[in-house]
């Protein structure tokens, strides 16, 4: 380690305001006793076992402590949880680290939220806990950390500075086990942001609209009889159909439904045929949960079991889910087989007139532009077609408007 890469970084709000005196002085000492303990317990110096921003430092000073950092140490208090830089910084640990970011994340309870208060969905899943370390006696008496936070056992509640001292001893044990199993490792500052910046992990997200996406296609362990597995990997979700395209189609997919402004969600073909195929067995309606586009693999129609399930999802001809076909025009064998594949589709998915959206999408698509094009139009259509659905299922007042969005149903797609 070197007086780069501190084992951790402090991340606070900064009290707005004139700096003298300096109202964030108990963050400082706080931080100073703090960074002493740690560096005994991981012995390394002082210097190099926290960073916190100076209120004279640079304004872009932390991105290269944040890069290099092993552990994130957040003090909570309302103002951090509206302070934009706190945010970004959160975003950026959390983008370097990945999903295990959690593991190097040690909150501190500097003032504990108020009844009533909400804390932000990205601090949701990090544990605030500070375990006892006595016996049971101990582990179950009132915790005053956990009640009125640690500034007023600093700054307030003077007359008992030993339980003060024991909570930052215990923050300072609970940093030391997170730098010893952290996930982080150090980048440079440049690779903490990308050309979009750094967003506000705390900033309200507004909500999009749910898409789901099932991929129907074989994997390299479960390949049709004398289909070649170039195009496939250990899962469907590594299928890749089109050679020149970027990625597989499963991540194409999520793209095009992001760019559309979905929030897309993988459903599994099991799954997905249990909650579109009617079974006949009741005269309800399947209520709809969200737009869906299932994407089929021709290959897979050579299976009887697999190809009667695809028709009968077909046939259930529900007016927010769309069914598109791929015969890549790129794949050698694809093309030899190309007739035969073919009557497969014509078989089980005939449904729609050849001359439409969905109808060119069930009759194989063989260009991976030409599935972007369908997948956006089918996708739009699919969401229009839903908003439909519940709203015949959840009608609004007589003395209301009839529809709400403004937008007919489509029929040409």
């Amino acid at each position: 380690m070197t007086d780069a890469t501190p084992a951790f970084f402090l991340s606070y709000a900064r009290t707005p305001g004139p700096r003298q005196p300096d109202p964030d002085r108990p963050v400082f000492t706080f931080f100073e006793e703090l960074r002493q303990r740690v560096a005994r317990l991981i012995g390394v110096d002082a210097e190099q076992a926290g960073h916190v921003d100076l209120p004279d430092a640079p304004s872009d000073a932390w991105r290269s402590a944040l890069a290099a950092c092993r552990v994130f140490v957040p003090l909570y208090a309302p103002r951090y949880f509206t302070d934009p830089l706190c945010g970004r910084q959160w975003t950026a640990f959390k983008q370097r680290v990945g999903p295990d970011y959690g593991r190097a994340v040690v909150p501190v309870l500097w003032i504990p939220p108020t009844a009533g208060t909400t804390v932000p969905l990205a601090a949701l899943d990090i544990p605030t806990h500070l375990p006892h370390g006595g016996g049971d006696e101990e582990r179950h008496a009132p915790d005053p950390y956990a009640e009125s936070g640690l500034y007023r056992l600093m700054v307030v509640e003077k007359d008992d500075p030993d339980t003060y001292h024991q909570v930052v001893g215990r923050l300072a044990e609970r940093i030391a086990r997170a730098w010893a199993d952290s996930p982080a490792r150090p980048v440079s500052a440049e690779q903490l942001t990308d050309r979009r910046g750094l967003e506000d992990a705390f900033a309200p997200q507004p909500s999009k609209p749910a898409l789901r996406i099932t991929v129907l296609a074989p994997s390299t362990s479960r390949l049709p009889p004398g289909r070649e597995a170039a195009s496939y990997g250990p899962d469907t979700e590594s299928w890749r159909p089109y050679r020149t395209a970027p990625g597989s189609l499963t991540q194409q997919a999520f793209a095009l439904a992001r760019n559309l402004g979905f929030e897309p969600e993988l459903v599994p073909f099991e799954k997905a045929y249990e909650s579109i195929a009617h079974d006949g067995s009741s005269r309800e309606p399947v209520r709809p949960f969200a737009p869906w586009v299932l994407v089929v693999d021709a290959w897979v129609l050579g299976d009887l079991r697999t190809a009667e399930q695809v028709q009968r999802i077909n046939e259930a001809n529900r007016p927010w889910l769309a069914v598109m076909a791929v015969l890549a025009e790129d794949d050698p064998q694809t093309r030899r087989d190309e007739e035969r594949l073919l009557g497969l589709l014509e078989q089980h998915l005939s449904r729609h007139r050849p001359h439409t959206a969905r109808g060119t999408a069930a009759r194989g698509i063989a260009k991976a532009d030409v599935f972007a094009w369908l997948f956006a139009e089918l996708a739009k259509s699919c969401y229009l077609r839903y908003l439909d659905s519940i709203q015949d299922d959840f009608p609004r007042p007589s003395s209301g408007p009839a529809r709400s969005h403004g937008v007919r149903r489509p029929t040409s797609d």
